[in-house]
């Protein structure tokens, strides 16, 4: 080693006699402080980029630039060298685009978009649920079919994302199942959340209590003095629509509710607007009517007050979502509200949770719950 006199620094004269500062070249020798530093993170100076390469069988370039957040290796590399280093016990904290289990935070919220209120609130749900959690989130649109959508989700695992949300509510169980059978025959690992109900889950699904929703509507028109009542459901077919509808029959049963009108339409407005024909050809006509979505009880609401219906004297009206257009109109519709804010909180804590490992991939169906906004 050398002595602490090799170590001085050299004082030279410049041509104007003001001293110059000549430091001498860095010594190795590692001060007190790095040596407390080094000790404190013993386990981090133990595991260096060389173990891990050894371990996974890559180069120690390729190994750096994963954990540097490189965006142009494969992903079956990142996962295997990321394994490797967690195994190892290397501090995956010191990776910046990491969280603490060797995870990056990028979601990608894939769905059928369509313009109009609905989506926009769920989008925005989901933007302030990812902000609070630091996650970077990208919105994905995709046609319903299974086939474009297994190829979207493929090329999103090539783009470094974590995890998906799904939400295409236009599929059936078969369109899942095949959904699924791809992923895995692809051999390409990335957890999938679907936000649409379905009948029979084929993978993890959190989405609102549609059931509660419908039982809220026939309890609260109960509360009302109501006696006979009517309802709008959704598309045949669709979990969805059938969970609303079967709480609104049950909740009408318990209270004594007769349900004198009913009749289907597809959740969008021209639906509803054409179904107040068929409400006028009742023979016996409801007091009350659940609509089963915002959009559909608006187009109701309009068709009623061109016939010269006064709401809610002539006739009450409840919705499902409890979008602003509720609040829009004069009077305001009462509706159902879901918070697209915890719904996407949720389903991003259940994805962060399957990249982890922390939680198995199962079917399991969570719901958040509704309440009814008057």
């Amino acid at each position: 080693h050398r002595s602490v006199a090799a170590q001085e620094q050299h004082v030279q004269k410049k041509r104007h006699g003001s001293p110059l500062l000549a430091l001498s070249p860095p010594v190795s020798t590692p001060t007190a402080d790095h040596i407390h530093r080094n000790s404190a993170n013993d386990t981090q100076m133990k595991v260096r980029l060389k173990d891990i390469a050894l371990e996974s069988g890559y180069s120690i370039s390729t190994v750096s630039r994963v954990l540097s957040g490189s965006d142009r290796i494969s992903e079956p590399v990142v996962q295997q060298v990321i394994e490797c280093a967690r195994r190892l016990g290397y501090p995956m904290h010191n990776t910046p685009h990491l969280d603490s289990n060797g995870h990056g935070s990028h979601i990608a919220f894939v769905t059928d978009f369509h313009e109009g209120e609905f989506y926009a609130s769920l989008f925005a749900g989901y933007c302030r649920a990812s902000e609070e959690m630091g996650i970077q989130l990208s919105l994905v649109s995709v046609k319903d079919q299974s086939d474009r959508i297994v190829e979207a989700i493929l090329d999103l695992q090539s783009q470094r994302v974590q995890g998906i949300a799904l939400f295409v509510p236009s599929l059936e169980n078969e369109d899942y199942r095949q959904i699924a059978e791809r992923l895995i025959k692809s051999k390409r690992y990335l957890p999938i959340v679907s936000n649409a109900l379905i009948q029979t889950p084929v993978m993890p699904t959190v989405t609102f209590d549609g059931y509660s929703g419908g039982h809220l509507v026939g309890y609260h028109f109960a509360q009302r003095g109501y006696r006979t009542v009517g309802i709008l459901k959704g598309p045949l077919g669709k979990a969805e629509a059938s969970f609303r509808a079967s709480g609104f029959r049950d909740a009408c049963e318990q209270k004594g509710l007769r349900i004198t009108w009913e009749s289907t339409g597809d959740f969008m407005f021209d639906s509803a607007y054409d179904a107040f024909k068929e409400f006028l050809q009742a023979p016996e006509r409801p007091q009350a009517v659940f609509v089963s979505n915002d959009l559909m009880g608006i187009g109701f609401f309009e068709a009623a007050r061109e016939h010269g219906f006064s709401i809610p004297s002539d006739l009450a009206v409840a919705g499902y979502d409890d979008l602003p257009m509720c609040r829009q109109v004069r009077p305001g519709i009462t509706s159902v509200g879901t918070d697209f804010h915890a719904l996407g909180s949720h389903t991003l804590r259940t994805l962060r949770e399957l990249a982890a490992g922390r939680q198995a991939e199962n079917k399991v169906l969570s719901f958040i719950p509704v309440r009814l906004v008057v």
